[in-house]
């Protein structure tokens, strides 16, 4: 093998394989190795019926079941996968789902231009092959599968302006018998975009109204959401904003309403299905913003604030979001290298940051072995939901993989947060021009009262002894949750809470810090949202305030 051949297998396992990589938990997250060298995971389910993970090895074509319980792996070979008899490559695989019965597991193969079954019973796979035809592309991608019922599921492809419609019980291994191509005119709407451009998100749908929505997008240009008509057959299309341009992720929460990730920005998007205009103006959605990215991406302590040349406000790239039984939103910020749960009842959003960093993936000096920066790349996941019949057995947490990692994670939802937060005003309204008009927000943070039973507090404190807390602000002013136009002061810089050992069951720790904010550049008048908040080492925890700008 030739020198360059071996530099490039060399340079290929550097940012896939996971080499020398540690595994790394905290109060929150727990990392788990996979028993395959560079195995690339991507796609990745909890099976409720058997209390099972499942995932995809993308490297060598591997479907791996866990088990939570004995924390053990079985594997299976999946027949054929383009990249396992060569020294680099995988092929991706980016949505894995079981369906209605419980008793298959289905997943997209890129490379093959397929759609895998894995029958859990029978321990066999059967390939169904897209029958997508393209000068430009080999493969439709596809991406992203959902069931309707028993006997239909519905699947679209990166690189396929269409949705596919697969009869379940016309399907044959090795064949495309059974699946039909429902191809989507987008009417113009990308005009003087390259067609090559434009590709699928992710597909959600809403099984009351039998309605399919799939996000479309020329990435950093412009965005669609396309609505599927099951029973006639009806496509309907909506232009999103023009800030609003690269949507990937799509969910439906239990109030029929769509939520969508923007992967180009630090934004999601809650918009009501029920549109009555074709063209969306900012005002018919509702945009949330994650927190700034932590410092610890680009190698400095979350509470080491003597850089102020830092800017923090780069984009966290929510991508995939999914909507749980009680309307909670979980989304994975790919650069922000968290986990993040909204919750819109209480306009609370928890963030979990993942214990591994890669140097590779970074801003910082990857030839500098000392520092700890980047992220892990945890590019998918689910939510394992709480099944009160057998709670010993089931609990409640989040599955993520780390494709360049080699290892799967969970977060475990049953540690509550150990603070509460509370905002004070909770809107406000500030004038968009700078006319030394100042706005202050006083904000309370408050340690929950201990009690004998909240071992989630106990242990947390326990562990950390002394919480450092740093004060983050961010909003929708802009897409990437810069506050532009809003002079920014915060004090204190850093909290801390010291908690005892000797605590009593009634001692409540409180701190607090303010945020004044002015108006130092026009703004342009509108409703916007501010997200505050704080972070520590292993969450951070923000409100939502809502600021309206006047003339």
């Amino acid at each position: 093998m030739s020198r360059q051949s071996l530099d490039q297998i060399a340079e290929f396992e550097k940012w896939n394989c996971g080499k020398n990589n540690e595994i790394n938990s905290n109060f929150y997250v727990k990392e788990i190795q996979i028993p395959e060298i560079c195995s690339i995971p991507i796609s990745i389910a909890f099976d409720e019926k058997d209390n099972k993970v499942w995932f995809i090895g993308t490297r060598n074509g591997t479907l791996f079941e866990y088990s939570p319980s004995n924390q053990t792996f079985k594997s299976y070979q999946i027949p054929v996968w383009f990249s396992r008899d060569y020294p680099i490559g995988n092929s991706w695989s980016w949505d894995l789902k079981l369906d209605k019965s419980g008793n298959n597991i289905w997943f997209t193969d890129e490379k093959l231009n397929s759609i895998w079954r894995f029958d859990k019973n029978d321990k066999k796979f059967e390939q169904f092959v897209i029958p997508f035809y393209s000068n430009i592309y080999s493969t439709a991608y596809p991406v992203s599968i959902e069931f309707v019922d028993d006997k239909n599921l519905y699947f679209i492809g990166i690189r396929s302006l269409s949705l596919w419609h697969g009869n379940i019980e016309k399907m044959a291994n090795g064949t495309s018998a059974g699946i039909e191509e429902i191809p989507i005119s987008l009417n113009g709407l990308f005009k003087g975009i390259p067609k090559y451009e434009i590709g699928l998100g992710s597909l959600a749908i809403d099984q009351s109204k039998k309605n399919i929505w799939i996000t479309a997008l020329a990435f950093e240009k412009k965005g669609v959401l396309i609505k599927y008509d099951i029973y006639s057959k009806n496509f309907s299309l909506y232009e999103l904003p023009s800030n609003f341009r690269s949507p990937t992720g799509i969910t439906m929460d239990s109030n029929d309403t769509i939520w969508i990730t923007d992967h180009a920005t630090s934004s999601f998007y809650k918009i009501n299905s029920t549109m009555e205009s074709s063209k969306l103006d900012p005002s018919d959605m509702e945009h949330i913003v994650t927190s700034p990215l932590s410092s610890r991406i680009y190698g400095v302590e979350f509470s080491d604030i003597s850089n102020k040349s830092l800017h923090l406000y780069e984009n966290s790239l929510p991508y995939w979001i999914k909507s749980t039984n009680d309307s909670t939103i979980v989304t994975n910020e790919h650069v922000g290298n968290k986990i993040a749960r909204y919750f819109p009842d209480n306009e609370t959003m928890i963030e979990y940051w993942l214990p591994s960093q890669n140097i590779i993936y970074s801003a910082c000096n990857p030839n500098n072995p000392n520092l700890e920066c980047g992220y892990s790349n945890a590019l998918q996941f689910d939510v394992e939901s709480k099944t009160p019949h057998d709670s010993e057995n089931y609990s409640s947490r989040i599955w993520f993989t780390e494709q360049s990692e080699n290892k799967i994670g969970y977060v475990d939802l049953e540690k509550a947060i150990p603070i509460s937060l509370t905002v004070d005003p909770s809107f406000l309204n500030i004038s968009g021009e700078n006319n030394n008009e100042t706005a202050q927000i006083d904000i309370q943070v408050n340690i929950k009262r201990l009690k004998n039973n909240d071992l989630t507090v106990q242990s947390y404190f326990a562990n950390e002894g002394n919480m450092i807390l740093k004060p983050v602000i961010s909003g929708t002013l802009t897409p990437n949750g810069d506050i532009n136009g809003l002079e920014t002061t915060i004090k204190p810089e850093i909290l801390h809470i010291n908690l005892d050992q000797n605590t009593t069951n009634s001692d409540v720790k409180t701190v607090s810090f303010s945020i004044s904010l002015k108006p130092d550049s026009h703004i342009t008048p509108g409703n916007y949202n501010l997200m505050i908040g704080v972070e520590s080492h292993d969450f951070t925890i923000m409100q939502k305030v809502k600021l309206k700008v006047s003339n």
